[in-house]
């Protein structure tokens, strides 16, 4: 029994927050704390480079045009 209520025992305080901020506030910092994980293995640097390249290669400007 004690076994049981040990495993379930971070679902309800996680319940109780829930109920208390709202489910919608738990729901997107949720949702911020996976974007970070995600984002969080790599440098600034490296970071800043990656979305340089995504948002050119999304507007179809290239590097030739900012290197000259």
């Amino acid at each position: 029994m004690f076994l049981i209520r040990l495993v379930f025992s971070p679902l309800r305080i996680v319940l109780f927050f829930a109920r208390i901020f709202g489910y919608s506030r738990m729901f997107f910092f949720a949702v911020g704390i996976v974007v970070g994980l995600f984002v969080a293995p790599t440098t600034g640097a490296e970071l800043r480079a990656k979305l340089r390249e995504r948002i050119d290669a999304a507007s179809g400007t290239g590097a030739e045009l900012t290197a000259g």
